[in-house]
């Protein structure tokens, strides 16, 4: 198994280096290469940006990154990370051991939240009840989003129909209550 998994990721791993240097070879970075001054420490970040935590949710909404991953991605704290989760910024879920994990699917490519998802999540779950449930509805494939995901629409631009949907569901959520 261990080899299987080696090979996968070896696999993987020569992808992804043979799309940085496809990007790289464009010209578009060669001002921002030039005044890199230490090329391990863009390496260092680079591997930051994958997430890394494991956790059973991983088909359903992950994969995940712990708040010391995410924080030395995006270049900030772990408590900046921390406060950003605490004002719906950012969608933090608890587990088990009390900590905070973060789907990977409301970050842009460059770690900076999706746009408008503050907005979303306030009106999915306002007391922060249920992030959880939040986090599954943002990463559930719907017809209301032209059958793909509210997360992917948001990050499509189209935030009035992931904001429409959101008050649809915050509507149905009142009226369960």
């Amino acid at each position: 198994m261990a080899t299987t998994q080696r090979a996968v990721t070896g696999t993987a791993e020569a992808a992804l280096l043979a799309a940085i240097q496809d990007r790289l070879r464009d010209g578009r970075y060669d001002d921002a290469l030039a005044a890199v001054g230490d090329v391990g420490v863009l390496a260092d970040r680079m591997v930051a940006a994958l997430p890394a935590v494991k956790h059973e949710s991983d088909a359903l909404i992950g994969p995940f990154y712990d708040a010391a991953s995410l924080a030395s991605w995006r270049g900030v704290t772990r408590q900046a990370i921390s406060k950003a989760s605490t004002k719906g910024d950012l969608l933090g879920l608890k587990i088990g051991d009390g900590s905070r994990i973060f789907p990977s699917f409301q970050f842009g490519p460059s770690g900076a939240p999706l746009p408008r998802l503050r907005e979303v999540l306030m009106l999915l779950d306002p007391d922060r009840i249920d992030p959880w449930g939040s986090a599954l509805w943002l990463n559930t494939v719907a017809d209301a989003f032209g059958g793909t995901t509210a997360a992917q629409a948001l990050r499509d631009g189209r935030h009035d129909v992931v904001l429409r949907a959101a008050r649809r569901a915050e509507r149905a959520w009142l009226a369960d209550a």
